[in-house]
């Protein structure tokens, strides 16, 4: 064989390694690099984005926030899902353990670059002699509701062995309730919701969707029916489809926000009994996935750090005798109540503020996590799933 021949052969071997690396990587769902932007097979993605109203274009390349002299400046760059996490895949490997994680914009992570997110932190902690992969289906602006529409449409393909619900304290309640979500940021969104009457959920109608463009919307949205219909899940375990109806919103006399820290009234009354409905639901269709289920309590930054609270006070005087930490002990309760297995954060990072005075574990002025908060969050995390044996 003469040399040229010789180097011809290095090359073409050398180039075969390669593409074989990159289709490893593809095949095991991780990587990197965004090596490819096509949307996966399925319905799922004009779905999910119609009815989210926040989900994001996969492989989408911006910066958040837009300007370099804001208080943080990062480029995003969203995965083949349009998520903020690396790139994936719905098949899931051999000998994978997955962990599917659904939140809002505190999972989701933008105020900081994707390694320095916990959930990208979690699934490095969690690297062992078992493969554990955390797969961040986080979205911003929205509640458990849509959260529980986002796991019914498309969580559910990627066959997690563990959902990992992460309840933010500040606002999840609230964003729940549509008439409450509508009050606090001055319209209505067009988007599909969930009202709970005499302990049924159900599923309301929204202008969003034009007549004809689905079957049943949102109705058809709800994929509990299609997946048994899909041979996805057995039908005999599936939760009751909520049923859908339409309602007007309600007027407030006080600021929407706070309200979680007053003494409740029927509006906050429902929207809770509402809150755990929703919960219980995406507990219930987890497990009949065969997925176990579990909860992350992200506190609000006023039950962490005391001069957030103290300024909110200022300001609004009329909570001078609230009690700060009244949304994370309802919230521990609710969970309890319903057998669910639940870290709670906020002493967590109380004490490690105890031990680094001066420091800050959320960014004053945006109210997210910052690095600090999101290595405390990952760290802790990690801990818990092990001791919970909720991981191998």
């Amino acid at each position: 064989m003469t040399h040229r021949a010789k180097g011809l052969l290095i090359l073409f071997g050398v180039g075969l390694a390669a593409v074989m690396g990159l289709l490893a990587m593809s095949l095991s769902g991780r990587g990197m690099t965004l090596a490819s932007c096509d949307r996966a097979p399925g319905d799922w993605w004009d779905m999910t984005t119609t009815l989210l109203r926040h989900y994001r274009p996969p492989c989408e390349d911006f910066y958040w926030l837009p300007n370099p002299d804001d208080e943080f400046h990062n480029r995003i760059r969203l995965n083949n899902f349009g998520l903020h996490d690396t790139t994936m895949s719905m098949d899931k490997p051999d000998g994978v353990y997955r962990v599917l994680l659904l939140g809002d914009s505190f999972a989701q992570g933008w105020q900081v670059t994707l390694e320095q997110g916990f959930p990208y932190l979690l699934e490095q902690a969690l690297s062992g002699d078992a493969r554990v992969e955390v797969i961040n289906l986080s979205v911003d602006a929205i509640g458990t509701d849509r959260e529980l529409l986002l796991y019914s449409i498309l969580g559910w393909r990627f066959r997690p062995d563990l959902v990992l619900l992460a309840i933010y304290a500040g606002n999840d309640t609230q964003d729940n309730s549509i008439d409450l979500e509508t009050l606090r940021y001055g319209y209505r969104q067009q988007r599909p919701f969930f009202t709970l009457e005499d302990g049924v959920l159900s599923l309301h109608n929204s202008p969003v969707y034009s007549p004809g463009r689905y079957d049943s919307p949102p109705a058809y949205l709800w994929l509990a029916g299609m997946q048994a219909r899909q041979g996805a899940l057995p039908e005999e375990n599936l939760p009751p489809v909520p049923r859908v109806l339409s309602r007007e919103p309600y007027e407030l006399e006080y600021p929407v926000e706070l309200g979680m820290y007053l003494k409740e009234d029927a509006h906050w009354a429902n929207a809770w009994a509402l809150t755990e409905a929703l919960i219980v639901q995406m507990r219930d269709l987890a497990q009949a996935q065969g997925s176990r289920f579990a909860a992350l309590i992200i506190p609000d930054r006023r039950a962490v750090h005391s001069e957030d609270w103290d300024f909110t006070v200022q300001e609004h005087p009329f909570l001078q005798d609230a009690d700060l930490l009244a949304p994370i002990t309802r919230m521990e309760e609710v969970l309890a109540r319903n057998g669910i297995p639940a870290l709670n954060l906020t002493w967590n990072l109380r004490a490690w503020l105890m031990r680094n005075a001066g420091e800050r574990l959320y960014y004053g002025g945006d109210g997210h996590f910052n690095a600090n908060g999101h290595a405390v969050t990952a760290q802790r995390l990690a801990g818990w799933l092990r001791a919970e044996e909720l991981v191998p």
